[in-house]
């Protein structure tokens, strides 16, 4: 009655406990997954809709992101205390957008920004510029203050999303000399002030996506990944070449929406060619964005600003760089040296 009663079966017939879990490991995680968004996205911004209507929901949708963001960045610790600065940007960016006011906002914010490098708050103060740029435009005052709350609000709970998932208190960015911070400071906000400049002086309405590319490829460059500087100017071009086809057959709003939808999931699986998935990316955008009918129109508009702002952060760069040549050559510091070669 031992052991050859149960002949070959493993565990005396019982079943594997380990088994079990392993078989149903991938239904689990998908439903982990969706759990999480439904609980971590879907269900404040919903919230925030009831209270505060379609202006709430943005903010709290944006201050989500840049607290999930800013914590990754910097650490859950310093982004809870830039999250009363991520509404008031948020707050002023309503207010201002889209005229010289938001010029000067977005100026001011970059200066603050590149001078967080002087003392290792760089890579959390981007998401003060992502808020000024990128809050949804008001009419009143009153709108712009609910907006500043409910997005600060968003912050506060993407920082317990991040706390949540194990990320650190504090996260240790570059520390530069202070001439150095001082012209990575003037550089970034006047790079950010002629974008936006751009924007507003040739009367586009959405001038945001000219300062879009120096935020997303600064965050890059304090990320070690400088190279995407090309890689999002060749996937810009080619994304907006690659819906000309589609103005010209200029198909159904259905099957322009499918392959928009189409292109987006492919973007998101190639994120080791950066070039192809901005690509892909961009063709959906524009696809997503433009009127019936206006796709050509779309993809000049997109290509030509992101462009844009890619050129000026190349001459900003370009620029930052011989201030730092000549402070190394001008300067006995040693850390000079060691900064711009970094860089």
């Amino acid at each position: 009655m031992g052991e050859a009663e149960h002949g070959d079966v493993p565990n005396g017939g019982k079943p594997d406990a380990a088994a079990v879990p392993a078989k149903q490991s991938g239904a689990h995680r998908w439903l982990h997954i969706l759990g999480a968004v439904v609980v971590a996205i879907v269900l404040p911004v919903a919230v925030a809709g009831i209270v505060a209507g379609q202006l709430g929901a943005h903010a709290v949708f944006l201050g989500l992101l840049l607290g999930v963001l800013g914590a990754k960045l910097g650490g859950t610790r310093r982004m809870l205390y830039l999250a009363p600065a991520a509404g008031v940007a948020v707050g002023l960016g309503a207010l201002t957008a889209y005229d010289w006011w938001w010029v000067a906002l977005l100026a001011v914010t970059g200066a603050v920004v590149g001078a967080g490098i002087g003392f290792g708050w760089l890579p959390p103060l981007l998401t003060l510029a992502f808020a000024a740029t990128f809050a949804a435009p008001t009419q009143s005052g009153t709108d712009a203050l609910i907006s500043g709350i409910m997005a600060a609000l968003g912050v506060g709970y993407g920082i317990v999303i991040a706390h949540r998932f194990g990320t650190a208190p504090v996260t240790e960015g570059d520390r530069l000399p202070v001439k150095v911070a001082a012209v990575v400071a003037l550089v970034f906000g006047a790079a950010l002030g002629a974008a936006a400049a751009l924007g507003v002086a040739l009367g586009w309405t959405e001038p945001y996506w000219v300062p879009e590319p120096i935020i997303i490829l600064a965050l890059y460059i304090v990320t070690g990944k400088r190279d995407r500087i090309r890689g999002k100017a060749i996937g810009t071009a080619a994304g907006a070449a690659a819906a000309l086809p589609v103005a010209i057959l200029a198909p159904s709003v259905w099957v322009t929406s499918a392959i928009a939808t189409v292109a987006f999931i492919a973007a998101l699986t190639q994120a080791n060619r950066y070039w192809l998935m901005y690509g892909l990316y961009t063709f959906a955008v524009v696809l997503a964005l433009a009127s019936p009918g206006q796709v050509a129109v779309e993809a000049e508009h997109r290509g030509f600003e992101i462009l844009a702002g890619i050129a000026i952060l190349v001459i900003g760069l370009a620029v930052a760089h011989a201030i730092g040549d000549r402070l190394q050559r001008h300067s006995p510091q040693p850390e000079l040296a060691t900064s711009n070669q970094s860089s």
